[in-house]
């Protein structure tokens, strides 16, 4: 996956404890973050789709460069490779993510996580390409709706 976050307090305790949880907290868990996981991805191609997240436009060269290999005039989408190439992965029942698939290497031979991460950084360096953000934005987006579903997992299993 592409960037990680960082997690604070004793989550290595917490994932002790849900670990040992009741089978129907874990399933329970399991579904939630799969559902969420798959929001996030919906809303990462979403945005992609819309261009809505106020990149700065391509500089007229590439662009131009763009339109004469027939290429998508679309920021952050020059074919389809990185777009098709975002997904989710859920190892266990209390984490996932979503993001690039690692290893995956575009046409001209770059790896499309460093593709993608190129475009994370923080701000505009002076260097050829500035910062369109797609992660961080969708993630700040999506938060309260993911810190509401995860702390639903208890009340749903205790509610049945």
């Amino acid at each position: 996956m592409s960037k990680s976050v960082e997690l604070t307090g004793d989550w290595n305790r917490l994932k002790q404890v849900l670990k040992q949880a009741n089978p129907k907290l874990r399933s329970e868990s399991r579904r939630t973050i799969g559902q969420q996981l798959k929001k996030v991805e919906a809303k990462v191609l979403g945005h992609i789709d819309k261009q809505d997240l106020d990149w700065p436009e391509l500089n007229e060269k590439y662009a131009d460069k763009k339109a004469r290999k027939k290429l998508s005039p679309d920021i952050l989408r020059a074919t389809n490779q990185m777009y098709s190439n975002i997904t989710t992965h859920q190892p266990d029942d209390f984490q996932g993510a979503v993001g690039v698939k690692r290893g995956v290497k575009s046409k001209d031979g770059g790896d499309l996580t460093d593709i993608a991460l190129i475009h994370e950084q923080p701000k505009n360096d002076g260097k050829k390409i500035p910062p369109r953000k797609l992660w961080e934005p969708t993630f700040k987006e999506m938060k309260p709706s993911i810190v509401k579903a995860l702390k639903g997992i208890a009340i749903e299993v205790f509610k049945k």
